[in-house]
């Protein structure tokens, strides 16, 4: 009468197509649509979309317990699922909007760190994709304002992951993060910056900027990558103040 395809989904058969059937509504049960003491703690937990294990962990329960609650739950139309086949993937309240992303769109917005700016080529390593699969899914996470792109030392587009996305409950915490790209000391502009600043004893980042003629979007992150690889350091604590060369950064 029905069987399901390749994708798990069911279907009626020829059979059950042709087949003439009744329908009749459930029976009704005691208590159907008061959740019980256990659900009732889920729910109060479930103030955003969650995935089973996390739910299993900040209730002190089983996995097994989880999938009891939320099947109980979504039965009576307090949950929904992200994917009907697995239930625990991702469990949320009903009427929940979050926007839900691909397979795929998650392992790259896992990649994408926070600290620092990396590219495609690091994030495609990371997140284990095809070159161009990574490429486009980094586009559609830009236009959602998951990611945000800029120009890189070199010349490229690097990538960083935005407020929004760090919150989005699908970017999984102990996913492996793409790498910060190789500082490109043998480059014109670095080498660029780094004289300039050599030059003048202490430049700030407006002055830099003014110098080289570079946009301030790159250089910013230039002297951010400088400071963390040890070449650069503020002379003072102000917001503003001017950087001078350590003593690596003079060796360079």
């Amino acid at each position: 009468m029905a069987k399901r395809n390749q994708v798990k989904k069911w279907h009626a058969t020829a059979r059950g197509k042709t087949c003439r059937y009744e329908t009749v509504p459930d029976r009704p049960r005691r208590n159907r649509a008061v959740p019980g003491a256990g659900g009732r703690r889920l729910l109060a937990l479930l103030d955003r979309p969650m995935r089973g294990r996390e739910i299993a962990e900040k209730l002190g329960v089983t996995h097994q317990r989880v999938r009891q609650l939320v099947i109980k739950l979504h039965a009576q139309g307090y949950v929904s699922f992200g994917d009907q086949v697995n239930a625990l993937w991702m469990v949320m309240r009903a009427g929940d909007k979050t926007r839900f992303l691909s397979r795929d769109e998650e392992c790259v917005l896992s990649a994408i760190p926070r600290e620092y700016v990396t590219d495609a080529t690091k994030i495609r390593l990371a997140a284990r994709l095809p070159e161009n699969k990574v490429q486009q899914i980094l586009e559609r996470l830009i236009v959602r304002r998951f990611v945000e792109a800029s120009e890189g030392l070199r010349g490229n587009q690097v990538y960083r992951i935005t407020a929004a996305g760090l919150k989005h409950p699908q970017r999984a915490r102990s996913a492996r993060r793409a790498q910060e790209p190789r500082l490109p000391v043998e480059s014109d502009r670095v080498r660029k910056v780094l004289s300039a600043i050599s030059d003048s004893g202490a430049l700030r980042i407006k002055d830099v900027t003014e110098t080289l003629q570079i946009p301030h979007q790159s250089i910013n992150a230039l002297m951010q990558y400088l400071k963390r690889k040890h070449l650069v350091e503020k002379t003072g604590q102000d917001l503003h103040a001017p950087y001078s060369l350590t003593e690596t950064g003079m060796r360079h």
